[in-house]
């Protein structure tokens, strides 16, 4: 089918107005229920609109050939820079533009939403939620960073997030079978759709080759039969193997071109709209402010909040919150968020008020015990930008070092005048037809990246450490 048609096609497919069928309804109500809070987590959704159709339409045409295609789905992109893709129930389908990213072709993104579309009709989610009851929102870390963000007109609470962690991060993952079935019905999905069947094993071996590349840069070991599918979905190197067993020698349509110039011009990695990790540096020019992190201290910038993560478990998480009069008040509603069962402490301890780089600030400490785990929360609240920032510093009992490290991280943190903004900016996917002569060390040059250029380079295109781009192939670069 030539490019035309196939787009027409798409286009005749998702403007006839289905009769919706119903979702049993507490699976109509679960997924209701949480969307906002997925759109609040993982900074909204993308904007494109054109994007979104482009992916509405892929999903729509995986639900066409599923045993559920008369129900309400809903495909959301979301504006995050991690590769990531889950469900919620009652039909709710999410995929990042970090994982569109890495994608090469509309196959692999089908065999993405085959597989959650999948995990939604045979009611994993459900059953996840059900085995995990409430695990999601419970404990005393959720307590500070649950419905931080994204409430009223906080600006702040709006822009500083951009997904590396998962909404179920908390919740048990998906069990072998359940992996494994959804695996091979999307396979199954791929086929009836005309799509290449093997298109989900060469997603999985780019997740793999990014998941290796991302633990190189930060100098981890990595283990690929440990490698996750999805930031929530374990996915061993048997889950490859399977997919290629399943899929044969069976081929399908690819669509590169189309799927490659839907993505051209898209956001990659960090945004303005999240802020930018730069070293031990966060800057968000939108926002006019940034911190610097402390030596053995590393910056996540995560989902609805910035984790901070330090020697001997320690971690710092800056969120904000409304500025509704008192900061000592402010902090005693914090406290209250914190599960009783968890602080040892009767109130809150040291309250004070102090003054960092010129802007109000209080900040209290509580004793928390966890698991048989003693340790010491700082709370610390700072007046910025009609809002407040928070930091949240645990660290174990009598971890002083620690300690140290997170005050002198949060101390760090200042407003930013206009001369004194970075010219950190984003980067963008940018498509490019290979010319005769240019290979994979010649485009990686190219790039907008501070380091690991030719592993990028071959990351983004699914290229082995041999492999060189064909002459009048596609490519993706990226460039300021």
């Amino acid at each position: 089918m030539n490019v035309f048609l196939r787009i027409l096609s798409m286009a005749l497919f998702v403007t006839a107005a289905p009769a919706w069928a119903e979702w049993p309804a507490e699976s109509a109500a679960l997924g209701a229920r949480d969307h906002p809070k997925i759109l609040q987590k993982f900074g909204g959704e993308v904007r494109d609109q054109a994007l979104t159709d482009y992916v509405s339409r892929i999903g729509a045409q995986m639900v066409a050939v599923s045993s559920r295609p008369d129900e309400r789905w809903v495909f959301t992109v979301l504006d995050s820079p991690e590769v990531n893709a889950f469900a919620l129930p009652g039909g709710y389908i999410y995929v990042t533009r970090g994982l569109l990213a890495l994608a090469n072709n509309e196959s692999e993104l089908a065999a993405v939403l085959a597989h959650e579309v999948i995990h939604v009709v045979e009611y994993h989610v459900e059953d996840r939620l059900e085995a995990n009851k409430d695990a999601m929102v419970n404990g005393a870390l959720s307590a500070l960073v649950t419905g931080i963000f994204g409430g009223g007109e906080n600006r702040l609470g709006d822009a500083v997030r951009s997904g590396v962690e998962t909404t179920f991060g908390q919740i048990g993952s998906y069990s072998k079978e359940q992996e494994f079935a959804a695996d091979a019905g999307g396979i199954e999905l791929l086929l009836a759709a005309g799509y290449r069947p093997a298109a989900q094993a060469d997603f999985l071996a780019s997740m793999t080759a990014n998941a290796a590349l991302k633990a190189s840069i930060a100098g981890r070991e990595y283990n690929e039969t440990t490698a996750p599918m999805f930031a929530n979905h374990p996915a061993p190197a048997e889950r490859q193997l399977r997919a290629l067993a399943l899929a044969g020698d069976r081929d399908g349509v690819r669509d590169s071109e189309i799927y490659l110039s839907m993505i051209d011009g898209m956001v990659f990695g960090q945004s303005a709209r999240g802020g930018f990790v730069r070293g031990q540096s966060f800057v968000h020019n939108d926002l006019g402010f940034s911190f610097v992190a402390a030596d053995g201290l590393r910056i996540q910038n995560a989902a609805r909040q910035i984790n901070i993560l330090g020697p001997n478990r320690s971690t710092l998480i800056m969120s904000g919150g409304r500025d509704e009069g008192s900061l000592t008040d402010a902090l005693q509603e914090w406290f209250a968020q914190i599960p009783r069962s968890e602080r040892q402490s009767r109130r809150l301890e040291n309250i004070r008020t102090l003054e960092i780089n010129g802007l109000d600030a209080a900040t209290g400490t509580l004793r928390m015990r966890k698991r048989g785990q003693r340790s010491t929360l700082r709370l610390t609240v700072i007046r910025f930008n009609g809002g407040l920032v928070r930091f949240a510093g645990n660290v174990l009992r009598g971890d002083d070092d620690s300690a140290v490290l997170h005050r002198d991280t949060v101390q760090s943190f200042r407003a930013l005048s206009e001369a004194g903004r970075s010219e950190v900016a984003e980067v963008y996917l940018s498509v490019h037809r290979v010319r005769a002569g240019e290979s994979v060390a010649s485009l990686a040059s190219e790039m907008a990246v501070n380091s690991h250029a030719e592993a990028w380079f071959r990351v983004l295109n699914g290229l082995d450490e041999d492999g060189e781009p064909a002459r009048g192939s596609l490519v993706k670069l990226i460039l300021p």
